[in-house]
């Protein structure tokens, strides 16, 4: 490859003063600010037209390697309006395969311009507004023949009129912004100005008589660019509006705040979202239940698609692009689910450029992680994608005796570009965890509540294995296969086909073997317990078709989803138990070889087909006031089979879940809004008595704002509101094993996130939350009043990171975060009370040139604190004072 340096006038005044000794600080050039990036026809062929705030040129530099041509624009950063960070154009004229900007550092933009037989010749010329690359030989026709918006991905370049092919090609409009409103005419090609760099096939021969001058040294390429900003059009909102425009409160995840975390499970990073917690897991198991808004959650989504192996086997980030969080019901969308709110895993989609990764972690208990991401096109022109995230984690947890002996990822995709309006995505995803004496919960009496007994023993460490270490053993895996199928009838209507298929399994022999807690005696140290195996399986199906459109009547613009789903899921699910020894939690003496034969306790099969066909509306008066309405028939017909009863019970049920809106936008950044809304789950199985329970139901009402500052880069929302939910489950005191239905919990509250890049280097993501959630009417007088279990009256997060830009810091960032939570009931009886606390997490990472190394602390006080629990005797304690390593390598 061959590398010439090329600096504008500005620049070489600016080198020759660094030889004068000065502040560090005060030899940086000052970052330019790109506002505007277009394509223009011209007399000689196509120019990229790059508009800077102030009209000074960014310095460059050029490099030339195979048929690419790379300009990269230093200490320059992208300030559109639309806050996008990467443009791809694909075959914008004959000889040009494709032209890519990125914001590839902090202070960096990187163009490729990719030639079909070479490189392309290319003169870059300064202008009154910036510079511009002008590429001869091309002629106004071919572009007429080549630009076409439906080529670029979402944030690309895309004309702003079809029937004027020579017109601006501009950045994504602002949300709010008409997108009917006719684009500014062009008058005509600019005259440029004196030609400053030609990038030509080679460079002239050097004059034999004379000795050549060393190249200029180059300048060290910035830091990547890291933002926390969040993707302005969330992918849970299925009908493609912003989140601006959305009548219920979507908080996200971005990858960056994953990475800078170093979290490895989604219960991890979901710490960062308001009004959320684990629950009754910990955070650092793959399964998920968290609660939100007060209320126990199974709404886990993959891409937006229904699969409920995603309780069990969905907790790894590796595959991840993002998290999102759509508060409160979900069922216009998404039909049968929970109320507090839906968790949608948006996984990482291939891209037409090359990139490889391999990350390695390692830290405390024994942590090996090694990782891996590469992607890249399959042919000439790109149309053909592939990508592979992939991931092996081993090693213990601070629990005596538990070993997590392999926790596997793998993840393939394909995209095929059929056309410039149609695209397919196909992926699949396995995934397999085999773990070894896994420790049951401790009990609240000797954690959480003072034991008598710990005058002579000392207090009961949180490490202490309560279970059967040679006994307990877990082995599950899912396999996990779909497409993604979109085609464009026009710029207005988009059809999309999505199809997931899931396959989760716990096999018998060595699928799920744990120890249960039951009680504590009344010497409050011996623990009573069962031996329990659980194999079971879970198959999914899901297809879903929506039509999306945007259309005008009058002055009034209207933006319209229909859409229909089919689900079907069936589950196998068998419990044994068996009696084993009580254990003495000061003393503990394992007795693997006390297990009684097992027992069959639960034995069912479950065949769940739901059929559901919605609609939402969204019509904008005066570009100002949006008015939404919506609703979703759902039909579902329950099979459940229990073979221990011999019974067969046959549930149908039809539902309609309407939601209803109102946004008004103050300005194109600013919106409020208010909600009412509507839930439906059908609930499976039988009380203690025998009866069928009827259908869970919940409503919600919400009012709130949200905001973009700093042209988009961060996001600010607020909401206040109402949960009411009737027909909920809840064990039954009597009858252990079996549920009952009580009367109705309501959930009142407040939740503000603030996210996003405050200025270059410097992210952070803050959240606050207040949560009142109470029974409200049970049959039960005695739980009346009572606060529902795991959720804290006050939390709140912080998580910032500062990386130094420039000067000889430069590479070198650090994190900080707090996590705090109020006191929290532990059971549905308050019976007892998890304390409040406080954890402080830090980070400190550096970078130079491809290699990024990171070390990781979290609760780096050593603060002993307690996560979550399922009754008086399963308590979970949270993690002590850990640390890990991370390098990470990326070219």
């Amino acid at each position: 490859m061959k590398q010439s340096l090329f600096f504008p006038s500005v620049f070489v005044s600016s080198a020759i003063a660094l030889s004068v000794p000065q502040a560090a600080w005060s030899q940086l050039p000052p970052i330019v600010q790109i506002t505007e990036l277009r394509l223009e026809g011209t007399a000689e062929g196509l120019a990229l037209v790059i508009t800077t705030a102030d009209g000074s040129p960014p310095q460059f530099f050029e490099t030339r390697s195979d048929n690419t041509l790379v300009i990269d624009l230093l200490d320059a950063q992208l300030s559109l309006p639309g806050g996008g960070k990467e443009f791809f154009q694909q075959n914008p004229v004959p000889g040009i395969t494709s032209i890519t900007i990125k914001q590839q550092y902090r202070i960096g933009v990187l163009i490729s311009i990719v030639g079909e037989e070479g490189v392309p010749l290319a003169q870059i010329s300064t202008t009154s507004s910036g510079i511009a690359v002008n590429l001869p030989d091309t002629g106004t026709e071919a572009i007429a023949g080549n630009i076409d918006p439906s080529t670029s991905p979402e944030g690309a370049i895309t004309p702003s009129d079809p029937e004027n092919p020579l017109s601006t090609i501009p950045t994504p409009s602002i949300p709010g912004e008409d997108p009917q409103a006719p684009p500014q005419q062009p008058t005509g090609p600019e005259e440029l100005p004196e030609v400053v760099v030609t990038a030509e096939p080679d460079d002239p021969p050097p004059d034999p008589g004379q000795t050549p001058e060393p190249a200029p040294e180059p300048r060290p390429r910035p830091l990547e660019a890291r933002t926390y900003t969040p993707n302005p059009d969330p992918n849970v909102n299925r009908d493609g509006s912003s989140n601006l425009e959305t009548p219920q409160k979507v908080d996200q995840i971005p990858e960056e705040i994953i990475e800078d975390r170093a979290d490895r499970t989604v219960g991890e990073a979901l710490e960062n979202i308001s009004g959320v917690t684990s629950g009754r897991s910990p955070t650092s198991s793959i399964a998920l239940t968290p609660i939100i808004r007060g209320f126990e959650s199974t709404n886990i989504l993959r891409n937006g698609m229904r699969d409920d192996t995603q309780r069990f086997f969905g907790g790894i980030t590796t595959n991840l692009e993002r998290i999102e969080v759509l508060k409160g019901p979900a069922s216009i969308m998404f039909g049968q689910g929970n109320l507090g709110g839906t968790v949608n895993l948006v996984t990482k989609v291939p891209q037409p450029e090359s990139l490889f990764s391999f990350e390695f972690r390692s830290g405390e208990n024994e942590l090996y992680r090694p990782e891996v991401d590469v992607t890249g096109p399959l042919n000439e022109d790109g149309s053909l994608s592939y990508r592979l995230a992939a991931s092996f984690e081993t090693g213990k947890t601070f629990k005596d005796f538990e070993i997590i002996d392999e926790r596997v990822l793998m993840a393939p995709s394909f995209r095929w570009d059929i056309s410039d309006r149609t695209q397919m995505i196909v992926e699949a995803e396995y995934i397999k965890e085999r773990t070894r004496g896994i420790a049951p919960e401790l009990p609240a009496v000797g954690t959480v509540v003072r034991n008598p007994n710990e005058d002579f023993e000392g207090p009961l460490p949180i490490e202490r294995n309560l279970g059967e270490p040679g006994l307990v053993e877990s082995f599950g895996y899912v396999s996990r296969a779909g497409y993604r199928f979109k085609h464009e009838f026009s710029d207005n209507w988009t059809f999309k086909n999505e199809f997931l298929a899931a396959f989760g399994r716990f096999p018998e022999g060595d699928g799920s073997i744990f120890i249960l807690p039951v009680s504590l005696d009344i010497d409050l140290r011996t623990l009573n317990r069962f031996l329990a195996e659980n194999p079971s399986k879970a198959d999914n199906f899901t297809v879903n078709n929506t039509l999306v459109g945007t259309f005008k009547t009058w002055d009034i613009q209207h933006r319209l989803l229909i859409g229909y789903e089919y689900a079907e899921e069936q589950t196998e699910d068998v419990l044994f138990f068996s009696q084993i020894d009580p254990i003495d939690i000061y003393n503990p003496r394992y007795r693997p070889g006390s297990a009684d034969q097992p027992i069959t306790f639960q034995d069912f099969q479950s065949h769940l087909n739901a059929s559901g066909l919605y609609f939402n509306h969204q019509i904008t008066f005066f570009d100002r006031l949006i008015l939404a309405g919506g609703g979703r028939f759902d039909y579902t017909d329950v099979t459940f089979n229990d073979f221990l009863r011999e019974e067969t019970l046959q549930i149908n049920n039809q539902v309609f879940s309407p939601r209803v809106g109102v946004i008004y936008k103050i300005t194109d950044s600013i919106s409020l809004y208010g909600s009412f809304a509507r839930s439906f789950e059908p609930v499976i199985g039988q009380s203690f008595e025998g009866e069928v329970f009827d259908p869970e139901r919940g409503k919600q009402y919400e009012i709130g704002a949200k905001a973009l500052f700093l042209d988009g880069k961060i996001s600010f929302s607020f909401a206040v509101y109402d949960l009411i939910r009737t027909n909920q489950l809840e064990q039954d005191p009597e009858n252990a094993g079996f549920q009952i239905q009580i009367g109705e919990q309501r959930s009142t509250g407040f939740e503000m996130d603030l996210i996003g890049e405050i200025s270059p280097g410097l992210n952070l993501i803050g959240t606050y939350s207040y949560t009142d959630a109470f029974v409200s009417d049970d049959l039960r007088e005695a739980f009346n009043g009572n606060k529902l279990p795991n959720v804290p009256l006050h939390a709140a997060s912080l998580w910032t990171t500062y990386n130094f830009q420039a000067g000889f810091l430069e590479g070198l960032g650090f994190g900080f975060g707090l996590h705090y939570q109020d006191e929290r009931q532990g059971d549905l009886d308050n019976s007892f009370v998890l304390p409040a606390y406080i954890r402080t997490d830090a980070a400190i990472f550096y970078r130079v040139g491809d290699v990024r190394i990171a070390f990781n602390f979290k609760n780096i006080l050593d603060h002993e604190y307690f996560e979550g629990a399922r009754s008086r005797v399963r308590v979970n304690p949270a993690a002590p004072f850990t640390f890990q390593g991370t390098i990470f390598w990326s070219f």
